[in-house]
């Protein structure tokens, strides 16, 4: 019986880095690892020198992952969750949602709606949104031309469209025809095109798949959308609250432990015999700023804030515990105590 976080297609030839992932699903490659350690949320492949290698399948669960965590489900609970499971958890929030309001107009969350430009790609679509509740396509046209045509501005949220070969300028035409429809994004399936090129595609609202594509990528795109759209409303501050700045902080090194807990409850039985409270007091104290380390590593997180805190809640405990060890060996050294 497979597990929940399902077993890797080994016939999927093409991987992803841990950095690509974090990229593609919004989840920090630090939360990443930890969601892995605790929930093992998927099992990556590993490659000749140990390194994580991700399928699309990979991505596809993550992002489902994050969408929901985003709004408002513990990690804990939704990861045994299978993948189809856990798209119809996420249609279940999206309807439950309906239409969000955002300053500059309204985010559809029930269903995104897709305009499709290109005759390949319609098997795709179809197959994508015939299996996905939250998808729904609103026209299928030849050219970019059909589409301007035939739909008002706003009536769609995700433009699907393919392009054999991509230069400078047809991104120029894409950003353009965005802007003209309204859309959140443009979702581009194309054959040739030079890596610098699409590179800089993210940044310009243009998800850029290579063909050919199936309905799992084109799924995985959509999904990657709404999970875009509502942390976009979630994070838009109310009027007159000034944001505060985050303080970027470098991850450090954690120190091994001096003294084992076994170690601590012997040298705090030392305090009779030398008639001096300081190494059970100090001992004590070590045991538990060692514990409250331990549960800072393990706090579930909700989300790449909570990681982050809980990852700096960790570092600084047992930069403080190190220094309390060192005062605790050199106490013992004063005092003769030896273990």
């Amino acid at each position: 019986m497979q597990s929940p976080t399902e077993i890797n297609d080994t016939s999927e030839t093409e991987f992803f880095e841990i950095s690509a992932v974090a990229r593609l699903t919004g989840i920090s490659s630090h939360l990443l690892r930890v969601w892995e350690r605790r929930y093992q949320v998927v099992e990556p492949n590993r490659s000749e020198s140990k390194r994580r290698q991700y399928t699309g399948g990979n991505i596809q669960r993550l992002s489902l992952l994050k969408a929901l965590v985003d709004n408002g489900h513990s990690i804990g609970s939704i990861a045994p969750l299978s993948t189809d499971q856990l798209e119809e958890r996420l249609s279940s929030v999206l309807d439950a949602q309906g239409p969000i309001n955002q300053a500059d107009g309204e985010v559809h969350a029930s269903v995104c709606r897709l305009g499709v430009v290109g005759s390949t790609l319609k098997k795709a679509v179809r197959e994508a949104s015939d299996s996905t509740p939250a998808l729904q396509i609103v026209g299928e046209f030849s050219k970019v031309d059909d589409l301007v045509e035939s739909l008002r501005p706003g009536a769609i949220d995700l433009i699907v469209i393919e392009a054999d070969t991509l230069f400078p300028e047809d991104i120029e035409s894409i950003q353009q025809l965005t802007e003209t429809m309204q859309v959140r994004r443009a979702i581009l399936v194309y054959w040739y095109a030079q890596g610098e090129l699409i590179d800089l595609l993210d940044i310009k609202k243009i998800t850029a798949l290579r063909g050919p594509v199936d309905a799992a990528e084109i799924k995985l795109a959509c999904i990657a959308d709404i999970q875009l759209a509502l942390r976009a409303v979630k994070t838009v501050p109310d009027q007159g609250q000034v944001p505060v700045a985050k303080v970027e902080r470098s991850p450090v090194d954690i120190p091994e432990r001096r003294f084992s807990s076994e170690e601590l409850v012997r040298i705090a039985g030392f305090s009779s015999v030398i008639k001096c409270e300081c190494p059970q007091q100090l001992a004590n104290l070590l045991s538990s700023v060692t514990a409250f380390e331990k549960y800072s590593e393990q706090c579930e997180d909700r989300n790449d804030a909570d990681a982050e805190m809980h990852r700096y809640l960790h570092e600084t405990t047992a930069t403080a515990r190190a220094t309390l060890e060192t005062a605790l060996a050199e106490l013992m050294r004063e005092e003769g105590i030896e273990i």
